[in-house]
């Protein structure tokens, strides 16, 4: 399953990163972990200028246990904390 980060972008900043099968579901699951139902929920003064994007790396990493995985999807709420490999790889060890 791919992975996807989703930034502000106006700030840059990582508002989410996670597994999911496209874009529409990363949205979704960036959302349901700041607590809305769907990115359907989410106030227009949010949704303004995100940026989603599927990210590659050199190998597959297990990344499901990184975060909460819920419906298919897994992720992690970063809210201003950018999550890299290092930190990733912390978080599933």
């Amino acid at each position: 399953m791919p992975t996807f980060q989703i930034r502000h972008g106006g700030t840059g900043a990582v508002l989410w990163t996670g597994a999911a099968a496209n874009e529409i579901q990363a949205m979704d699951a960036m959302a349901h972990d700041a607590g809305y139902y769907d990115h359907s929920d989410l106030p227009e003064n949010m949704c303004t200028g995100l940026k989603v994007e599927a990210l590659s790396f050199g190998t597959a990493r297990g990344l499901a246990s990184a975060g909460r995985t819920q419906g298919g999807r897994s992720g992690q709420f970063v809210m201003g904390t950018t999550i890299n490999d290092r930190n990733l790889d912390r978080a599933a060890g």
